[in-house]
């Protein structure tokens, strides 16, 4: 009886299903026999939830209303707009917003910033350009659009493959006239690769050239762009390069406050779009406030309520800042640890720059290896051409073993 086209449609098991096999073997043999290196959420070394202390009481303090009422706004309130474009432009929140046209719109999470950015601006059967490498939920929001997709390869050696991402994107607005372009930066899930500003230079060129020939949308995916190991300002650089486009290109940011401010649950994001034109941007505002009103009608209050309080102190920002920079370094140790062990033994992996995540490039018994894992108690996900590593997940000590617990596997099943 379901829907014609929601037939054959579904999410499969994912992060979130193997956590019941993840909890079963951790009652049974301890948690620190078992490596889970499923979940792109950040643990401390005790492998326990981290949250950072400072949002923490800065949420507890928030005002009864403020948490349990409605939001003000369908589309969020005015003063979490402003947060949302402080926080995600940083140093060049100014220029750019007197550059260009700039509009928010609340969202629950970053999957629902991309859910409007599809299907806002996705007209059924029309095709949205995704990273070989990707998060597996966009191709299930493309398929809940009825739009289409197609894969670009994302690495040319050890640098992005802007030769791909340009010959793919043409083909589509040539043949559409319209493309929809999915760029998940920096700190890409679930590579941790970060595009530099060079090769942010050259795929602005590539979306001149798409303009010729029909309306160019860009989703910039930057949920974990706060654990970016450049550093806050050098990881937004680029994003001053937005500014002055064709009128028939408009940039969306998916923004999520779930990484940055630990607060997964309380499911809090944004998206943000980027314009030269006014009439565009009025086009946006009111197809996001339309859409939002027409599935999660408003998101949590509390959550805007809390961006909100911390970009209103200063002193709060800096101690927020501070105690993420603390999580940034161990990132980067626990980085440095899988990537030296990894070359140790021979694992070959993706390019890594920063984040939550690095890759196996895999395809070949992919599956008889996950599940060889399994008996050793390793826990890893499966995506697709490879296999996903959450250092953000594990401890240092794990991490140091890992890296010959996967080679093994691999060499065992492919000699």
């Amino acid at each position: 009886m379901i829907a014609q086209k929601l037939i054959g449609k579904e999410v499969g098991k994912g992060a979130f299903g193997l956590a019941r096999e993840v909890k079963a073997l951790e009652k049974e043999h301890g948690k620190d026999s078992v490596i889970n290196s499923t979940l792109g959420t950040f643990f401390r070394e005790d492998e326990k939830l981290a949250v950072l202390t400072t949002v923490e009481k800065v949420y507890r303090e928030t005002e009864t209303p403020d948490i349990f009422g409605y939001a003000a706004g369908v589309s969020g309130s005015a003063e979490y707009k402003t947060a949302v474009k402080k926080n995600l432009f940083g140093k060049n929140c100014d220029y750019i917003t007197k550059n260009a046209f700039v509009d928010v719109a609340a969202t629950p999470g970053g999957t629902g910033a991309i859910y409007i950015a599809f299907k806002g601006y996705g007209n059924e059967g029309n095709t949205v350009l995704l990273p070989e490498y990707m998060w597996d939920a966009y191709v299930h929001l493309t398929g809940a659009n009825n739009l289409n997709n197609v894969t670009y390869k994302l690495f040319d050696g050890d640098r992005f493959n802007i030769k791909d991402f340009s010959e793919k994107l043409l083909e589509v607005v040539k043949r559409d006239g319209r493309v929809l372009a999915v760029i998940n930066d920096p700190c890409q899930n679930p590579t941790g690769y970060s595009l530099s500003h060079e090769e942010w230079e050259e795929v602005i060129e590539v979306l001149k050239e798409g303009s010729k020939y029909g309306d160019v949308i860009l989703i910039n995916d930057i949920a974990y762009i706060d654990y970016d190991f450049r550093g806050r300002d050098a990881s937004r650089e680029y994003m001053k390069l937005f500014v002055g486009l064709p009128e028939n290109v408009v940039i969306t940011f998916a923004y999520s406050m779930s990484k940055s401010y630990t607060s997964y649950g309380l499911r809090t994001g944004a998206i943000v779009a980027v314009s030269s034109s006014k009439k565009v941007m009025d086009e946006f505002t009111i197809v996001a406030e339309y859409l939002c009103r027409s599935s999660w009608s408003n998101v949590s209050r509390g959550g805007m309520a809390l961006l909100t309080k911390v970009y209103s102190d200063e002193k709060i920002l800096e101690a927020v800042n501070d105690e993420r920079n603390e999580w940034v370094d161990l990132l980067k140790r626990r980085a440095n640890i899988f990537m030296e062990e990894a070359k140790k033994v021979g694992l070959e992996t993706c390019p890594f720059r920063s984040g939550f995540f690095i890759t196996i490039p895999l395809e070949k018994n992919k599956s008889e290896i996950v599940e060889d894992l399994k008996t050793k108690k390793t826990f890893v996900l499966s995506v697709k051409k490879g296999i996903r590593i959450a250092i953000c997940s594990i401890s240092c000590k794990k991490l140091e073993i890992l890296p010959k617990l996967i080679k093994d596997s691999i060499e065992k099943f492919n000699k």
